[in-house]
């Protein structure tokens, strides 16, 4: 058997890859195989549809998109009543194999309980306007024959087929899964899972990195026929790589598919993270997983995305008062401060487009004006409060926010111009590392809760990089 760095090898270019490098150094074993079955409990195995033979996934109430379609179709009944009715279930995907049900019809039925020919007849009938139910059309509808070919081609299926060499059941199954090769291996679809065959060994890794991304991220499944629709169009498109084309280009090929388009932009989102800073802090989008919170913590947090902030200064400023925030506060108490530096950034660059690089543009009639700016906005979210003034407890809050980050910044303005001036006696701390002790002190002990750090989360010698006295930034007022 051909290991996975065997069969990469057979496609990447030169034996340093990079872009292999960074992914068989993240990808875990359990998602490194060609068909990822999840286990029961697994964050990306579906939850059944609660009638029993139904493969598809529960949307509503323990009830598939089609079963959940159907009970609202029948007037809404008792709902428990009409689940445990038989005759309700063919509104599923089912993987019985059952008779059509007008007597004496020797051909399996399909998702609606008819065999093609009785399910041709019956689509005639109401193309001329006589509008009849299954159940009545089946009791009163003849038998109908077509010539004989031959066994349906469906492992251990014995009915006759109807076209493609399976019969009308298995033949709608088939084309739900994308037409896979008819084998054995059809059976298999049948049970949830993902698979990678047909892929380049470089873009069979990068599908299983996103299989990895979805289960750690915790946040959106995968719906397993779009995971289908997407490894079919990378294989159509002949590339080795996702990365060979552009987002826009993918997404363009799936436009008529909902889910498909956003496989694509977080698999390459997520590709274009393996090469950025390997501290996570270092990076401008901080994803909470990858700084350690758990799955209740960042759950409904987005990203802490820092790109909004357009001058590269207070985008420095922000992450450094923010990363220390973090051993206080709540990773969503975090997000609604940067949203609130964002909107700073924004005013600034329009009171002061010329001086974008220049924190000296930060003067006290700016921070005045930014009042009256505040004051002034209105509702920008689409919705019934939209173009309306902002609440009052909103504009304090936006207020509030950038006064506290540059009172608490202000220490080590001062300590970094006073560095410059003159250098420290030797033995003595820093002034920069002495300013940023301060704000670690405020943390009120808290700065070890700091996610991703691989030593004390106190304060850095700027001179040797090196972590300084955790005594340094001990808590005067320790938390109980």
């Amino acid at each position: 058997m051909v290991s996975a760095d065997g069969r990469l090898a057979a496609v990447v270019p030169f034996p340093g890859d990079l872009r292999a490098a960074a992914l068989l150094g993240v990808v875990r074993p359990e998602f490194r195989v060609e068909r990822f079955v999840p286990p029961a409990g697994h964050f990306l195995a579906p939850t059944p549809c609660v009638i029993a033979p139904c493969l598809r996934k529960n949307v509503s109430h323990g009830l598939c998109a089609a079963h959940d379609a159907a009970w609202r179709k029948a007037g809404r009944p008792e709902r428990e009543a009409w689940i445990a009715d038989p005759a309700n279930w063919p509104a599923g995907l089912s993987p019985d194999v059952a008779l059509c049900l007008v007597s004496g019809c020797r051909y399996s039925g399909g998702l609606s309980g008819l065999c093609d020919l009785h399910l041709a007849d019956l689509n005639g009938l109401h193309s001329r306007g006589q509008r009849i139910s299954v159940r009545q059309y089946a009791a009163a509808a003849p038998a109908l024959s077509r010539p004989s070919v031959r066994r349906c081609g469906f492992p251990n299926c014995g009915y006759e087929i109807s076209r493609s060499g399976l019969r009308d059941g298995h033949h709608y199954r088939w084309t739900k899964v994308g037409r896979p090769p008819l084998a054995a291996e059809l059976t298999l679809r049948n049970v949830p899972s993902f698979s990678v065959a047909g892929l380049p060994p470089l873009a069979e890794l990068e599908f299983q990195y996103l299989l990895q991304l979805r289960t750690d991220q915790r946040h959106s499944k995968v719906v397993p026929s779009s995971w289908v629709r997407a490894v079919n169009t990378v294989i159509a498109e002949g590339v080795s790589s996702v990365r060979d084309h552009p987002a826009h280009h993918w997404r363009c090929l799936s436009l008529n598919y909902t889910t498909v388009p956003q496989l694509f932009t977080d698999l390459l989102e997520a590709l274009g993270a393996l090469d950025g800073p390997a501290e996570e802090w270092d990076r401008d989008v901080w994803r909470p997983e990858r700084l350690g919170y758990s799955i209740e913590e960042r759950q409904r947090v987005a990203p802490l995305d820092f790109t909004g902030i357009t001058q590269p200064w207070l985008r420095q400023t922000v992450k450094r008062y923010l990363r220390l925030r973090l051993a206080r506060t709540e990773l969503r108490s975090a997000a609604r401060n940067l949203h609130d530096f964002v909107l700073f950034s924004r005013f600034l660059a329009e009171a002061r487009p010329d001086r974008q690089n220049d924190p000296a543009a930060l003067d006290r009639p700016l921070l005045e004006s930014y009042i009256g700016w505040v004051g002034r906005r209105t509702v920008e979210q689409k919705g019934p409060y939209f173009g309306q003034p902002v609440a009052p407890g909103s504009r304090s809050r936006l207020l509030s926010a950038v006064s506290t980050m540059l009172e608490n910044v202000a220490p080590l303005r001062l300590a970094a111009c006073a560095a410059r001036r003159r250098p420290d006696p030797p033995g003595r701390i820093p002034a920069v590392a002495r300013a940023e002790g301060q704000l670690h002190r405020r943390a009120r002990d808290g700065a070890d809760r700091v996610r991703g750090e691989s030593g004390p989360a106190g304060p850095r010698d700027t001179r040797t990089g090196a972590d300084l006295p955790t005594r340094a930034c001990a808590s005067a007022n320790p938390s109980p």
